[in-house]
């Protein structure tokens, strides 16, 4: 039983919707109705998980009001190096009266720190009717706790990377992007979002993302509704410095497991520059619609606001001839009219960053 929860538990390093499970059979351990897992960030609110038994208390008892109680702060303060009973942390739970009419439960329970910065707290508990867990179970829990260590460690690390693997494949075509927290701090921005200006460097004053108050404020705004589920997106506009053109900021759910408490990752931020763009560069318009070079230069001269006539004049071509390789540029991209043409290369012109090499 003991090597198999030691199995269980590093399987749920990588696959969290097994957390639950594990904490259910670490509670069996120590003999207790269910256990928690509570990850605290250093700014926000608290996440969790619960085992399936406890599933109907927490629905009674919200995180912010029994979890974010005196216990819950003395085992962050004293509970890193084993698993701590409530009792022997704040001996006045010994009195039962006041443990059924506050606590509502016995908690053993132990710190984690993680390599995020933050906290993890795993405890397990059993109602108070049943008593004080027996002080000759931590040893049993203590055995266990390298490996919980390792696998909630483990967990974060996963998430992290996620995050920074998600903004490298953004920078990678030429999209400004960071992954931030629910609270609106970053935890990873490409380089293309740090050259920008109106942007704080990676790890500036604790995360925030613009330098500018009206920007911040704005998208904290636009981050609480989409977290509380009000929009799927939101778009706000980047006031930027004179002489700069304005960009539009796009913040979208950055989905994880429901059951991921260690991915503090919320919201994805993708920086737009608003006005004209230029168009994909030539291999990639070869490589989606096959066009020769003549072709490409044409199609690009028309995305800047060229006309024919013009293009043909500064080519040294005939305009017939420019207009022969528009309509084989039709043909190839299964357009009709140059108004639909252009519409399918503004849609492209988003990937017009140079792609960084391996």
């Amino acid at each position: 039983m003991h090597e198999a929860l030691i199995d269980r538990i590093y399987e749920a390093a990588g696959t969290p919707e097994l957390w639950p499970d594990v904490l259910q059979c670490l509670a069996d351990t120590a003999k207790s109705d269910g256990g928690v897992l509570t990850v605290l960030p250093p700014v926000g609110r608290p996440r969790w998980i619960v085992s399936p038994t406890l599933q109907n208390r927490i629905r009674q008892h919200t995180v912010t009001s029994w979890r974010g109680n005196e216990r819950l702060a003395q085992w962050r303060a004293h509970a890193e190096a084993g698993f701590v009973r409530d009792v022997d942390l704040m001996p006045a739970f010994l009195d039962a009266g006041r443990c059924q009419a506050e606590a509502r439960s016995w908690q053993v329970g132990t710190t984690i720190p993680l390599p995020s910065g933050e906290v993890a707290i795993v405890t397990v508990e059993r109602h108070a009717d049943a008593g004080p867990h027996d002080a000759g179970l931590l040893p049993r829990l203590n055995a266990l706790r390298p490996h919980l260590v390792r696998a909630c460690q483990l967990s974060a690390q996963f998430g992290s990377e996620r995050a920074r693997v998600t903004a490298s494949a953004l920078n990678r075509i030429g999209l400004p992007a960071a992954i931030l927290s629910a609270s609106g701090r970053a935890l990873t921005m490409n380089a293309r979002l740090q050259e920008r200006d109106e942007v704080l460097p990676s790890g500036h004053n604790g995360g925030v993302v613009f330098k500018s108050l009206t920007n911040g404020k704005l998208l904290q705004d636009a981050i609480g509704n989409v977290v509380q589920g009000r929009s799927l997106a939101q778009t706000m506009p980047v006031r930027t410095y004179a002489g700069h053109r304005t960009h539009i900021a796009h913040i979208l759910r950055f989905d994880r497991h429901a059951d991921d408490v260690f991915d503090e990752s919320a919201v994805l931020l993708v920086l737009v520059q608003v006005g004209a763009r230029a168009a994909p560069d030539d291999a990639l318009l070869h490589l989606l619609f096959d066009l020769t070079p003549a072709e490409a230069r044409l199609l690009k001269a028309l995305a800047g606001g060229l006309r024919l006539q013009s293009y043909a004049a500064s080519a040294g071509v005939q305009t017939s001839t420019v207009r022969t390789q528009l309509t084989s540029i039709f043909h190839k991209t299964g357009t009709k009219r140059q108004a639909e043409l252009l519409s399918i290369i503004a849609s492209l012109s988003i990937f017009s960053g140079q792609p960084t090499h391996c």
